[in-house]
């Protein structure tokens, strides 16, 4: 707003009661002596006061000056006789408000507490600048009464006019409520208090309705019953004389509770952390192997079980480095076990190199004694230090969660036999049905996966995880498209490399030790035992009643390397039943699949029991002669009797067998079913005697265990 015009200005602005010519005008000044000076700029001439020129005209022609100057928008300069720093003395001034161009509105200095709270105090600050500016020239009543007079008449220039609605914080029924002198004053007087005045005030909430507690205890219940279900229940519940709410009134009263207070109760304490705040870890300037997560995970697609056949989820343990997320370790197994981590720990480190902290969760096979026990637990001859994750909080291992997904649980969604809950229940049922046709016309299925094929798909699904774009990991731009993406785990590793990174790796010697598991016993005459056999070494006698390390191989139960306790040095590698007449006892696995025979044969005892009670009705009676016997029952327990027999009993030679075959040793056994074997593949004569002996004895774990030993060391196996 000007303080100062020029005759020109005066001639175009529409002003009644002055000439309306730049002649007529300087007459009238010269004969009334307006105050004046010298103009600055281009063209000289002179320039007349404002505030002179108000004091002089009459009172419309004063109204449609300031109008005129109020719409103006120009440079600010000095009032008339006055410098800028007196405006000092005005109330903005005095709460700290800078007076600042006409226009264009200060940065607030105050943070209401709602956004509509924030746009009103900005638009009253606004206004008052601009009753400022006029009141600077015309005094602060004309000023306030010539903005009111404006906004009402809707004469202000739009910016201006668009902000009086918002300083009302209230437009009214019609919308046309504006600016009323009273209030422009009061705006004064609040800012002199200080700034944060401005904002209107927002009342509290009311108190809750004498409902609320009842209504809250009924809807943070574990069973999550709808809020329908529960308005509809509270009229039971609430006390005498207290009104029932509608649906939407406990709605609207739900919505201002928090979300914390309003899921407590519907989830345990465990699920509400999703709704609280957390913590986001930062793995910036951790090298690689510094910290390695593990978890099991239960593949969502059946797959060929590798000895029948008949599909089943194998189980998937995962090593994955946290730093460059980089997937180093890997196992697949029957069930989860701890023979499954140590497989994966045993490839990752023979893969990339040892590592510092172990973090997973409670299951069983990372907290078993064998992976934790002080001295003889594989982390701890590893130099590793296992930490877990407290029990239920999954969203402390999120890195390795995460990975579940990503990586199998896409390659799940690969094969047709994913059921997992993403897959349609009518296109599942069709693939089980499609399995069992297929099992039970050829013995086999196209539908699944043999195992040496799944674990060569693990292995390429692994390979395209780490050479994939992960979040996690930092940008960089690519060298092929320019643009920025994510590094891939692969290229995180490399970059970690060649920044000087060099993992800790250990010789052939040594790796090989350290993947046999290891139990403390104590010596006996030379001798060490262990659940599936003992174990002699002449070395061993002078350590009688010592406490020994006795580590082993679970697939060869052959043998077994002996050390001391303390230094872990070695003493001997102890041959089983070397001090007696060679009896060749079952490895460690082949003693758990006995052991996990004899369980499945006991439910299907158990399940046989149940039939016979379920046929005769209360409780089971034993069966006799006089006694009518269901002959499905029959075939049940003549099914039992025969798996258990296969379980229990290895087959042996008929009587009328070759005189090579008179002695039923195992090593007699073993040869007599390869040499069948290779006959049946030659397509030589077979007796049908040998055929039906072998088609039992070719399942049996004896067998397989051997067969496999001999195809790993040949011949001298058996011996």
């Amino acid at each position: 707003m000007r303080a100062w015009v020029s005759v020109k200005d005066l001639a175009e602005m529409p002003v009644p009661g002055i000439p309306a010519t730049v002649q007529g005008l300087r007459i009238r000044a010269t004969r009334e002596g307006w105050t004046s000076r010298p103009r600055r700029g281009k063209g000289g001439g002179v320039e007349y006061c404002v505030q002179s020129l108000l004091k002089r005209l009459p009172e419309d022609a004063r109204a449609a000056l300031l109008a005129a100057l109020v719409n103006d928008i120009g440079s600010p300069s000095e009032a008339c006789g006055v410098q800028a720093d007196g405006l000092a003395r005005t109330g903005l001034q005095k709460a700290g408000i800078e007076v600042m161009t006409a226009g264009k509105v200060p940065a607030p200095l105050i943070q209401p507490t709602a956004d509509w709270q924030r746009r009103c105090a900005e638009a009253r600050m606004a206004i008052l600048i601009e009753v400022e500016r006029l009141a600077a020239l015309a005094g602060v009543n004309r000023a306030v009464e010539q903005i009111v007079a404006m906004a009402r008449d809707g004469e202000l220039r739009p910016d201006l006019q668009e902000l009086v609605p918002l300083a009302n914080a209230r437009g009214g029924k019609s919308g046309k409520r504006t600016l009323s002198r009273r209030s422009i004053f009061r705006w004064r007087a609040d800012a002199a208090r200080g700034v944060d005045a401005l904002a209107p005030y927002q009342p509290e909430h009311a108190a809750p309705p004498a409902w609320a507690a009842t209504l809250l205890k009924l809807y943070n219940a574990p069973q999550k019953r709808s809020l329908a279900a529960v308005v509809d229940d509270l009229p039971d519940y609430l006390p005498e004389g207290v009104p029932v709410p509608s649906y939407d009134a406990a709605r609207r009263f739900l919505l201002r509770v928090s979300v914390v207070d309003r899921e407590r109760g519907r989830n345990g304490p465990n699920a509400l952390l999703k709704y609280k705040a957390f913590k986001r870890r930062s793995t910036e300037g951790l090298p690689p192997l510094a910290i390695v997560t593990a978890d099991g995970h239960t593949f969502k697609a059946d797959v060929a079980h590798p000895r029948h056949g008949k599909p089943f989820r194998p189980e998937v343990c995962t090593l994955q480095d946290v730093a460059t997320r980089y997937v180093f370790g890997w196992s697949i197994g029957l069930a989860e076990s701890s023979i499954v981590v140590m497989d994966a720990i045993r490839h990752g480190v023979e893969s990339l190199g040892m590592f510092g902290v172990f973090y997973t969760d409670n299951g069983s096979g990372f907290v078993s004694e064998a992976m934790t026990a002080e001295v003889t637990g594989f982390l701890s001859r590893l130099h590793a230090s296992p930490t877990n994750s407290m029990p239920g909080r999954a969203q402390a291992r999120g890195k390795i969660e995460r990975l579940q997904k990503s990586l199998w649980g896409r390659a799940a969604q690969k094969l047709p036999t994913y059921s997992a809950r993403a897959m349609d229940n009518e296109a599942r049922r069709k693939v089980v049905k499609l399995v069992q046709r297929d099992l039970k016309e050829r013995g086999g299925s196209r539908l699944l996966m043999e195992w040496d094929e799944f674990r060569a798909f693990c292995a390429a699904e692994i390979a395209a995880y780490n050479n994939r774009p992960h979040r996690g990991l930092p940008r960089r731009r690519d060298e092929v498209t320019g643009t920025l993406r994510h590094l891939s785990p692969a290229e995180a590793l490399a970059e970690a490399r060649a920044e000087g990174w060099e993992p800790v790796t250990l010789p052939a010697e040594a790796l090989a030790d350290l993947w046999r598991p290891y139990e403390i016993r104590i010596t006996s005459r030379g001798e060490v035992k262990l659940p599936w056999g003992r174990y002699f070494s002449e070395a061993l006698v002078p350590f009688g009643g010592e406490q020994v390390r006795v580590g082993y191989d679970i697939h060869d139960g052959t043998k077994v390397w002996v050390r001391t306790m303390q230094t872990g040095q070695l003493i001997c590698i102890a041959e089983r039943d070397a001090n007696v007449i060679p009896e060749q006892p079952a490895s460690k696995v082949e003693h758990a699949l006995r052991h996990r025979a004899k369980g499945r044969a006991k439910l299907l005892n158990d399940h046989l029991q149940e039939v016979r009670a379920e046929l005769h009705g209360g409780r089971l009676i034993e069966h006799s002669a006089e006694q009518p016997f269901n002959a499905r029952v029959d075939a049940v327990q003549r099914e039992i009797e025969a798996e258990w027999s296969e379980v229990e009993e290895v087959p042996t030679a008929p009587a009328k067998a070759s005189a090579a075959r008179t002695i039923d040793t195992r090593e007699t056994r073993i040869r007599r079913a390869l040499d069948i074997e290779e006959r049946i593949a030659a397509e030589l004569p077979v007796s049908a005697e040998d055929r039906r002996w072998f088609s039992h004895y070719s399942t049996h774990p004896e067998f397989s265990t051997a067969k496999a030993m001999i195809e790993d060391f040949g011949e001298a196996a058996l011996a």
